[in-house]
């Protein structure tokens, strides 16, 4: 779409170059959902791409991926045959539409999008992926993925911060066994429920994070093989969503039946 309401494209090569921040502004990057309908409110477009940000760094110590990072790149890289937990990162590019898409969003507009069916987020806080935020002045602070997204659209990011990169760690990726499952009413629709797991045999520890049945991803985690019963109680008290697109009833239902798949597939032999 068109946006016809945009007087000004700034592209720039340092964050000096922005200005003052005003909220008729909007960062670009991949431009995969902020073109898929009018942005009446905004006047300007800042294009982060300039930025010269290395999309993807692999380390010993672990992994690093820029915002601005194109999903199909995350596809390309040479990771350690240990890293079994990038499976996740696999997982959430495949869910996200076509490889049209794959080939120009990226994988912090899908983060800061924020809404209940991104395929990222959940994904990031599975692996406890750290983010580091940027501002205009240069400051950085740091957040846990977990602690990112608050709400449906709405994140920790500050007006004129940017979500710079994202860090997970050796541990967190080096001998997990993951899941990656998720229900649409449609084949290519939003998500209704979402269900990533997964266990490290060695450290006897199990993570369930479940997502687009509520307004932001829930993580539970055990020392053990929880129980059916375990994890009925994890959903205990929980606000399910309840849209155009599934009640919160049924959302709660499926995302049980979701659950108990993922962690047989993960905890199988």
């Amino acid at each position: 779409m068109d946006l016809h309401s945009i007087e000004e494209y700034l592209r720039p090569t340092t964050m000096a170059e922005v200005g003052d921040w005003q909220s008729d502004r909007a960062w670009l990057a991949g431009g995969t959902w902020l073109f898929t309908e009018a942005q009446l409110d905004l006047k300007k477009l800042v294009d982060i791409t300039g930025l010269g940000w290395t999309s993807v760094e692999v380390t010993e110590a672990g992994l690093t991926i820029a915002a601005t990072c194109v999903l199909r790149e995350l596809l390309s890289v040479n990771y350690p045959t240990t890293w079994t937990g990038v499976e996740a990162l696999y997982s959430a590019i495949r869910e996200l539409a076509s490889f049209k898409i794959h080939n120009v969003a990226t994988v912090g507009g899908n983060l800061c999008l924020a809404i209940p069916a991104g395929t990222f987020a959940p994904a990031m806080v599975l692996l406890d992926a750290t983010y580091h935020l940027l501002s205009l002045d240069g400051t950085t602070r740091s957040l846990r993925a977990m602690d990112f997204q608050t709400g449906v659209k709405q994140t920790q990011l500050h007006p004129g911060e940017l979500l710079h990169k994202i860090y997970i760690t050796k541990e967190n990726l080096e001998g997990w066994r993951v899941d990656y499952r998720r229900i649409c009413v449609a084949t290519a629709g939003l998500a209704i429920a979402l269900v990533t797991s997964a266990r490290h045999r060695e450290r006897n520890r199990t993570k369930l994070v479940i997502s687009a049945a509520f307004a932001c991803p829930l993580l539970l985690e055990f020392d053990h093989i929880p129980t059916p019963g375990e994890l009925a109680s994890g959903l205990v008290g929980r606000e399910f969503l309840t849209d155009s697109l599934a009640s919160a009833e049924y959302r709660h239902q499926i995302t049980q039946v979701l659950m108990e798949r993922s962690l047989a597939a993960v905890t199988a032999n």
